[in-house]
């Protein structure tokens, strides 16, 4: 008796934990398609953005900043990312980004006022990102949380660049819409440069400006080194 309550136990811990991970992401099935409605960016789009520059798993800090500030607004927020370079080639130094929340749709504020003005005052920027005719478009469930990003890294973005490679589709940026329920993944493939934001460099850029942070500082720390450091050679040949 004792042996089947414990198999029925486990089997019910099993059954959670897929059901939870199918939630998640894990165990479905992704199926991109090249689409003329993507969701969301099938009209203008005004969004409040921050530009980041370095790996993509820190930018949950930005979206949860976002999250706080439109905590109280009526309306339900959907929260968005550009990411402009490709992890599996880009030093994750490198990689750039754009991430904040989706404000307006079609000319047509989603949220009150007071609250553009907060993401401003805490280092947002507006932009109006424009309607797409053309992109590629895949869907994943989501629950918001660290396994739902996972499945997206580990799972979903490679099937997406199977298709795109199988149908030899020329993309540039990857756009993403965060919901309660699933993450929508959109790779334009007609506007895609009015998808960058005023901060964003070309990699020759950035290194070039990282070799010069790095010469300036090795210059500081020559400057820095004490003086006389030769001296105790000199004592120990007076003494000799």
């Amino acid at each position: 008796m004792f042996e089947l309550a414990f198999i029925a136990v486990l089997l019910a811990a099993a059954v959670y934990i897929y059901l939870t991970l199918r939630k998640n992401g894990f165990f479905v099935t992704i199926e991109p398609s090249v689409t003329t409605t993507p969701k969301n960016l099938d009209k203008p789009l005004t969004v409040y953005y921050k530009y980041h520059l370095g790996p993509y798993q820190n930018v949950m800090q930005i979206i949860g900043q976002a999250k706080q500030l439109l905590a109280s607004s009526p309306t339900s927020a959907t929260y968005f990312g550009i990411y402009y370079d490709n992890p599996e080639v880009t030093d994750v130094h490198f990689l750039q980004s754009a991430v904040g929340v989706v404000f307006g749709s079609d000319g047509k504020d989603l949220h009150e006022e007071k609250y553009a003005k907060d993401l401003v005052e805490n280092g947002f920027e507006k932009l109006v990102l424009p309607k797409v005719e053309r992109a590629v478009q895949a869907v994943q469930p989501s629950t918001g949380g660290f396994a739902s990003f996972l499945a997206l890294i580990w799972f979903t973005y490679s099937t997406i660049r199977k298709y795109i490679s199988d149908n030899k589709l020329e993309v540039t940026y990857a756009v993403e819409f965060y919901s309660d329920k699933d993450i929508h993944v959109i790779f334009p493939l007609d506007n895609a440069n009015e998808f960058l934001v005023k901060d964003y460099q070309t990699i020759d850029q950035l290194e070039s400006e990282a070799a010069k942070k790095r010469f300036d500082s090795s210059e500081e720390d020559s400057e820095s080194e004490p003086e006389g450091t030769e001296e105790p050679e000199q004592e120990e040949e007076s003494e000799k």
